[in-house]
């Protein structure tokens, strides 16, 4: 019998489909408007296969605006790609479908009765509520709010009338945000001005709304506001160029329009504990994948990921894009979240943080903000917890896992500071300067295996050894345990780098640590193990290629360790088989081994798939 409080549902965002045929219009400059019905179709596909219960849309299913000739067409377009979907499919209306919010400088055709009617043909009602499961769930116009239309006051007053008597958990569904960064920002072309945005921000919170859904921008973002999570989508066609701004690299292709890493939808999975979001990268595919079984979209969230991850950038950085293009006389400020989604993506549940994270204000409310996604942090730093620190530690015990202190090697003989976290006791030492050796500034934190200070430690309740990059991550966290006694064994996997002025830039020998990093802290759950760093260097010392780059689209070795990770059997048993070479126990032979190959995944004589190859071309695993 299935269970009345499990279901899964998908949600789209910003399709733009074009007319077809001859004479169709796309916007100029840009090649890869041409493929978004291709991309559209691919993306059907996949949610199609998923089955999920229901499919929600966030609005601007055409590209061409209301009034258009062609904007009829690109319904056709829509209409007939979406009838590929067997299961309901609700909409909800965009500034594409039913016209632009009422703004004073935009060019675009505002909302209006017409343009809704055109809609209302198409897709049925702009507003909508309707009980699935045990979910109650609310689609709002927001195109029409602030517009003073009829319109407007009905779906007000509908929509008080429908939250006051919901029954069941509610989730929400619009175009607009109400915000992009802050509450109290400014409007801009990108959010609901005052009076709706206060109004409806109050709504959500005394109605309890569990989460909202938003298109519009064409970028994840994620909030969490008065009880309620909010979800920023992509588009399933194309990145708004300007958002490239958030990046401290040059944009992508197209000038950012087309930096399709970052392109895709999402699965929903509702239990009685909450909700938990699948985000599925289609990454601008135009033809259909072929997935092995259990990589699939919908197959489920990731599991957990008994890897930490570091974040040495700022996660939580906030950047102005300019006043330009659609927003021409005013900056607006948005977080960049990519790489903090990266992560979620995979199913990572720890972040390795410094401790000044902590202490600073803006880090600090964003760490409590997403705490609902069920993050905890690890901490480290090699300066002396203070009392200010440690009280900041107990006020938020529930979300430090540990404070990583990296001690000074002369003071091992003293005891650590009481803390209201586990400690786990790292190293640093000072070398002396000799005239015949090169003198390095760069600290090398954490104990080797047979350092003799081991054998004389202060109390505390977890060991790191660190994990350089000639060691293998089987070895390392085999030695972390041996090493550890009966405090926790932590080791820190250092990831590959080159030469203080030389790039590493190996994607295969990236890929094969840290999969043996995840069969390692699989075959040895009493360890913690840490992956070091995340996201790439690109300059400074040591530049390196992490699991993300610094746009926030993953790398080859990030696919795999989401493929393997949801492959690996709950539990299983996994013992060295040989060099570079793994015992799974109800799966197969990991094989790890040079050349573009990178990983092999065998049951007996047959390839079950390369993970490399097919991974630099995109984010599937083919059988």
């Amino acid at each position: 019998m299935s269970n009345p409080s499990r279901l899964t549902f998908a949600v789209l965002a910003d399709s733009h489909f074009h007319a077809e045929g001859p004479g169709a219009e796309r916007q100029h400059g840009y090649p890869s408007d041409a493929s978004f019905n291709a991309r559209n179709a691919v993306v059907v596909a996949a949610v199609q296969a998923a089955q999920p219960a229901f499919v929600v849309h966030l609005g601007d299913v055409p590209h061409p605006v209301p009034g258009l000739q062609a904007h009829h067409g690109a319904l056709a377009v829509a209409r007939q790609t979406y009838d590929g979907l067997s299961m309901p499919l609700y909409m909800v209306p965009g500034n594409h479908d039913v016209g632009d919010k009422p703004h004073p400088w935009a060019p675009a055709p505002s909302v209006s009765v017409e343009k809704h009617a055109v809609f209302q043909a198409a897709w049925g009602p702009p507003w909508w509520s309707r009980d699935e499961g045990p979910l109650h769930l609310v689609g709002i116009d927001t195109p029409v709010l602030n517009s003073g239309l009829p319109l407007e006051d009905e779906q007000w007053a509908w929509l008080e009338r429908d939250l006051s008597t919901a029954q069941g958990r509610i989730m929400a569904f619009l175009h607009y945000p109400p915000f992009l960064l802050s509450p109290d920002e400014d409007e801009h072309y990108d959010n609901l001005a005052e009076p709706a945005r206060g109004r409806l921000l109050e709504l959500f919170a005394r109605h309890r709304v569990e989460a909202a859904f938003c298109g519009h921008v064409h970028h994840p973002f994620l909030h969490h506001h008065r009880g309620t999570a909010w979800y920023l989508l992509p588009s399933t066609a194309f990145v708004r160029p300007g958002f490239a701004e958030l990046a401290r690299v040059g944009p992508g292709d197209e000038h950012g329009r087309n930096d399709a890493g970052r392109l895709g939808w999402c699965l929903v999975h509702v239990d009685g504990d909450g909700h938990r979001v699948e985000w599925v990268r289609s990454e601008g595919a135009t033809s259909p994948r072929a997935w092995a079984p259990g990589l699939a979209p919908g197959s489920g969230p990731p599991p957990e990921l008994p890897l930490a991850v570091t974040l040495r950038h700022a996660w939580d950085a906030v950047a102005d894009v300019p006043c330009d293009n659609l927003d021409p006389f005013r900056r607006k400020r948005a977080r960049n979240d990519l790489a903090l989604l990266a992560a979620v993506q995979l199913g990572a549940t720890t972040l390795r943080l410094p401790l000044s994270d902590l202490r600073w204000p803006e880090p600090r409310a964003r760490l409590l903000e997403l705490s609902h996604l069920g993050l905890k942090v690890v901490l480290f730093t090699a300066e002396p917890v203070d009392e200010a620190t440690a009280d900041l530690l107990a006020w938020h015990a529930d979300v430090v896992q540990a404070v990583e202190l990296v001690w000074p090697r002369h003071l091992l003989d003293r005891p650590l500071p009481t803390l209201p976290v586990p400690r786990w006791l790292s190293v640093h030492g000072k070398a002396e300067a000799r005239d015949d050796a090169y003198f390095s500034h760069f600290p090398v934190p954490g104990f080797a295996p047979g350092d003799p200070a081991l054998s004389n430690l202060p109390v505390c309740e977890g060991l790191v050894l660190q994990v350089p990059p000639g060691v293998g991550p089987w070895e390392g966290v085999a030695a972390a345990v041996r090493a550890a006694g009966d405090r926790t064994p932590v080791a820190q996997v250092i990831l590959p780098r080159g030469g203080e002025g030389v790039a590493f830039t190996d994607d295969g020998a990236q890929t094969r640590r840290v999969v043996e990093a995840l069969l390692a802290a699989r075959a040895f759950p009493q360890a913690r193990v840490q992956l070091d760093a995340f996201v790439d260097h690109d300059r400074g010392y040591y530049p390196r290629i992490g699991l993300v780059d610094r746009r926030g689209d993953p790398r080859p070795a990030w696919h795999a360790l989401r493929h393997l990770n949801r492959l690996l059997p709950p539990g299983a048993g996994i013992q060295a088989a040989g060099p570079g070479c793994f015992a799974v126990e109800g799966l197969g032979v990991v094989e790890l081994h040079g050349g573009d190959e990178g990983i092999d995944l065998v049951r007996g004589d047959r390839v079950r798939g390369p993970v490399v190859g097919p991974v630099l071309r995109g984010p599937e695993w083919t059988a």
